[in-house]
């Protein structure tokens, strides 16, 4: 039992990194940036090819290397077609993520690439008389500690001052003074590092990583995003939290039925949704409140 809540807490805390640095870039453009998934896969990528470097080496090469990634979607692709409609920026998105894929298969080939990450991870504690996994805790002190981080930049900085001020209101803030351009790479660049940390978060549990590794774990944070609340950055990792606990408790009480869970996770959202439209922290409408 303490293993299924560990594990659940586990991966709630996983997805609402993931929904994190997606909230970050809706926040300021209101672009639901499918492309994250390709950021979540090339930091898995890189942690697997880089597995000879010491662990923090190869982790850092990875943020670097995402961080750069998703700042170059921004200037490349998002930043000249700031203005359109947001139809053609989700397709943008969109195409962008599957034209990665493709990269990401002529580079690393179209077959799963694996290694040992962190093999110290997958050994046991006991905890309360249970055995459970280190990479559970490891996760969930991970995630505390970059959600108090992130918590800290956005309210207590002056970066975080300027995101909540474009959220509420983009064209008032940049009169105020706010520099869009900086303000738009510095969310691109927090939300791949974030995407980093995801990486190697899941590349520790499942080191088979392929072109489309981070599109699961997108889609899902999305789905967390509009439980949460679409417009703020608390609700979006609530709603990822929850999303990922759900899951989890699924995949563990429904036995020989956890074909199924992805099922009951929908119906749930939907009930969740029928009830509260606008997402749990949908009275927390912009970023201020967050």
């Amino acid at each position: 039992m303490v293993q299924a809540i560990l594990d659940a807490i586990s991966l709630g805390g996983t997805y609402a990194l993931a929904a994190l640095g997606l909230g970050l870039v809706f926040g300021v453009m209101r672009l639901v940036n499918f492309a994250h998934a390709e950021l979540i896969t090339i930091s898995a990528y890189i942690l697997v090819v880089t597995n000879d470097l010491p662990l923090i080496v190869s982790f850092i090469i990875a943020a670097v290397v995402t961080a750069l990634l998703a700042v170059a979607m921004e200037l490349l692709i998002y930043r000249r077609l700031r203005g359109t409609g947001p139809a053609i920026m989700l397709i943008a998105s969109f195409g962008l993520s599957v034209l990665l894929q493709r990269v990401y298969e002529l580079i690393f080939g179209a077959l799963p690439k694996s290694a040992a990450i962190a093999p110290w991870m997958s050994g046991e504690v006991k905890v309360a008389g249970a055995s459970v996994t280190i990479s559970s805790i490891a996760t969930v002190v991970i995630t505390i500690v970059i959600l108090l981080i992130a918590g800290y930049l956005i309210e207590r900085t002056s970066l975080g001052l300027q995101l909540r001020a474009a959220a509420i209101d983009f064209k008032t803030a940049r009169l105020l003074g706010v520099r869009s351009n900086r303000l738009i790479a510095a969310a691109f660049a927090m939300s791949g590092v974030l995407a980093a940390i995801v990486g190697f978060i899941v590349v520790v549990e499942n080191p088979q990583v392929s072109p489309m590794y981070g599109v699961n774990i997108t889609i899902l944070a999305l789905v967390g995003i509009v439980i949460g609340g679409i417009s703020s950055l608390r609700g979006s990792a609530l709603g990822g939290f929850i999303v990922g606990v759900i899951l989890s408790l699924l995949n563990t009480f429904l036995g020989n039925a956890r074909v199924y869970a992805y099922s009951w996770l929908f119906l749930l959202v939907l009930i969740i949704l029928l009830v509260r439209p606008g997402g749990i922290m949908s009275k927390a409408n912009d970023m201020a409140r967050v």
